[in-house]
């Protein structure tokens, strides 16, 4: 028995795992279930605070992230959001050494702070104004 009634799941795979959902590969949604998802309203707050935190930015600053509840202080180049339904939302991007990084957190247990990281490469990275349209496309 689940706290979730059974509309809040859905199967893309035959697949136990589940696929980390972005907005170019969503399936068709309501606007009820968008309203009632966890994962997907905390998603779309997420993205809409990215892009806000953005367009402050000059042209040598990126957006990182600082997980604030490890104990000590991860922070990285934030490069892509997304979210498994019902209630994951996954965080992923690249530390000051480059290497990869991917925090899967449920949407309960969230907390990132947007902070200001000086570029990783020619030009700034930007990925809230992407993440925010594609996800207007399939509302």
């Amino acid at each position: 028995m689940t706290e979730y009634s059974s509309d809040y799941f859905f199967s893309r795979s035959s697949s136990p795992a589940c696929e980390f959902a972005s907005p170019s590969n969503m399936w068709p949604l309501t606007s009820s279930f968008f309203q009632t998802n966890p994962a997907i309203w905390t998603y779309q707050k997420l993205i809409d605070s990215i892009y806000s935190f953005e367009k402050r930015l000059d042209e040598e600053h990126e957006i990182g992230a600082q997980l604030v509840s490890f104990g000590a202080s991860i922070t990285f180049h934030l490069q892509d959001v997304s979210y498994c339904s019902p209630d994951i939302i996954n965080l992923s991007g690249k530390n000051a050494n480059g290497e990869e990084l991917q925090l899967i957190q449920h949407v309960s247990q969230l907390s990132v702070l947007l902070i200001s990281m000086r570029k990783l490469g020619e030009e700034p990275v930007r990925i809230g104004f992407k993440l925010q349209q594609a996800f207007k496309e399939q509302a």
